[in-house]
């Protein structure tokens, strides 16, 4: 084995080592906490949506459901399980990556090197793309891209030894299998059709007439909707339709046009840069995936002579395309969402470098290798851009390696300081250090189950924290009002009726960006506007730490913001009308 390879051999190992103490110490979103109260409901008795808001699938909490009763509740087994999905991908597209015909050691360096890259981009995103739907829902679909490679090479083969009967049961089972997992990809999140509908129209290019396509997609079909109803059934038996319904119907409309509004190009410059360097894969994977669909397209109902690196090739494209189609024009401008489309790129760029004899410039067959000056080329623009990764990759960041052996003992133990939690965090919410203080504070009250509200959704963690259930069904108070104006006067009603006693609330998060005095309960801007604020500024403080704020319920809810930043307004509002007030003489 060459240094070379040993090196390679060794990458995934070496990222691992050091990375993942760090990454199982990380604080989960606050997304994924949601997730795991509704598994927590789920599992006592309650009703998805009618005892919880909340406007998706409910694949997500099936599979939190699944790991609390499998793993338990701690953060850390549901981080391996994330872990163990993300290989799982990494796996899979090292396979559609190194399909081309190398001999074994080009192809083992091919695989190696995706998986490297891979991991070392996931370690290096925020906490906000971690344990996310929206990654799980890729490993689902990369089984069933890959049983859709696999079907396009048996029907190619089969031009030329024609299919008995065997063959033809074994075609039909893996075409349901591949819808299975296709709506398996659904139920997490149904923005999945989209590159599953890209799939399958572009293999209908391969294969060797429309016959053999429209009898492979009836099957597939039928594996779709066939975990469509088992899912619908649950849903049924549960209790839950209606309100799934009622959300689908009434409410997710709103949710849709609020998250459009947000697309802006200075929030796109934002989510760039912190998926820098790696968002530039975007720029190769697209030249490449549009050409090898090109050529898919010019050579319909001509199959690729069977060779099945032209289909992983054309079909890893489609589903690229459609995944970034489907992730830029429908979704919301969430790190998270663009997860998923980046492996894929990352996937197409090392597929196609592959086929340039990169990884084997000795290799006899050179059937397959384009110009030689591309090839050239793109060898040091990998190695530069490997290289730009690392450096500026938080991975390398002594403020956060410099506190491993204390991540490593605390996967033993469970006990990690709130100062070290904010060091190791990219995305700082919550504020450890701050928050640490409120809830000792909150357990000398002796707080009880169901009074306490988390007003801002990143005090979530407060809940398992104090071992509490929510006391409303709007868990998320301050996003809902935001995102279902007209659903604020129901939310205000149900905070008159719950036993809400005391309510926190993040000045940051709501914008306040000046430092507060430190003898002060609130700001002096505030406090004198306490009275016609929104809620919760309008009840009572009893306590401060940092920007976390403690209130007393003392007094009806008044009225729900539905603004960004609202506390900024407030202090623009208060400086105008103090500087129109009369000069005195």
């Amino acid at each position: 084995m060459t240094s070379g390879r040993s090196l390679l051999w060794g990458a995934p190992l070496l990222i691992l080592i050091t990375q993942l103490p760090v990454f199982l110490q990380l604080t989960l979103t606050p997304d994924t906490v949601l997730y795991d109260l509704q598994a927590q409901c789920l599992t006592e008795g309650g009703v998805l949506y009618r005892d919880i808001v909340e406007p998706n699938l409910p694949g997500v909490v099936w599979v939190h459901t699944m790991v609390r009763s499998l793993a338990g509740t701690s953060a850390i087994s549901l981080r391996i399980f994330d872990v163990i999905v993300v290989l799982g991908i990494a796996g899979l597209l090292g396979q559609l990556a190194s399909s081309s015909p190398l001999d074994l050691p080009g192809r083992k360096t091919a695989r190696l090197l995706i998986v490297s890259l891979l991991l070392l981009f996931y370690f290096s995103t925020s906490e906000w793309c971690h344990c996310q739907r929206d990654t799980w829902m890729l490993l689902p679909c990369l089984l069933a891209l890959r049983l859709r490679i696999s079907e396009c090479h048996r029907a190619a083969a089969n031009e030329i030894r024609p299919q008995n009967s065997s063959t033809q049961w074994i075609s039909q089972l893996s075409c349901f299998v591949e819808g299975v997992l296709w709506a398996t990809g659904f139920w997490l999140k149904p923005f999945v059709a989209v590159p599953a509908i890209c799939v399958l129209l572009v293999s209908g290019l391969l294969l060797p007439s429309r016959k053999i396509w429209l009898r492979q997609v009836s099957v597939i079909v039928a594996g779709g909707i066939l975990t469509g109803v088992l899912g619908i059934l649950w849903m049924i038996k549960s209790g839950c339709w209606p309100y799934f319904v009622d959300m689908l119907t009434t409410w997710n409309g709103d949710y849709f046009q609020a998250g459009r509004s947000r697309w802006t190009f200075g929030r796109y410059i934002a989510h760039s840069q912190r998926l820098w360097p790696w968002i530039l894969l975007h720029l190769p994977a697209l030249v490449i995936s549009v050409t090898s669909m090109g050529r898919a397209l010019s050579h319909s109902r001509r199959p690729c002579d069977g060779n099945s690196s032209s289909h992983s090739e054309i079909l890893l494209s489609a589903c690229y395309v459609g995944w970034i189609f489907q992730a830029f024009a429908f979704q919301q401008l969430f790190d998270y969402i663009h997860v998923p489309g980046l492996m894929l790129a990352l996937a197409v760029c090392i597929q196609w470098t592959s086929t340039q004899q990169l990884f084997n410039p000795s290799s006899s067959n050179q059937s397959l290798a384009n110009d030689g000056r591309t090839g050239t080329l793109a060898l040091p623009a990998a190695v530069a851009f490997f290289v730009l990764a690392l450096f500026s990759s938080p991975t390398i960041q002594w403020n956060r390696q410099r506190h491993w052996f204390s991540c490593l003992q605390a996967c033993a133990d469970g006990v990690l300081a709130p100062e070290v939690k904010d060091d190791l965090a990219i995305s700082p919410l919550p504020r450890w250090k701050e928050l640490q203080p409120l809830i000792d504070k909150l357990r000398e009250l002796h707080v009880t189950d169901m009074s306490l509200l988390a007003y801002n959704g990143n005090l979530i963690h407060l809940y398992p924290a104090l071992d509490l259930h929510p006391a409303t069904r709007y868990v998320y108070l301050d996003v809902l009002a935001r995102c279902f104006p007209r659903r604020r006067s129901e939310m205000l009603a149900e905070l008159e009726r719950c036993n809400i006693e005391f309510v926190v609330s993040d000045l940051q998060e709501d914008g306040w960006e000046q430092d507060a005095v430190d003898e002060s309960l609130l700001p002096v801007e505030i406090s004198e506007r306490s009275a016609s604020l929104f809620f919760p500024y309008n009840q009572t403080p009893i306590f401060r730490s940092g920007g976390y704020v403690l209130f007393r319920i003392s007094r009806p809810p008044g009225s729900l913001t539905s603004d960004y930043s609202p506390l900024e307004r407030t202090v623009s509002l208060d400086i105008t009308e103090r500087s129109s007030e009369p000069k005195r003489q």
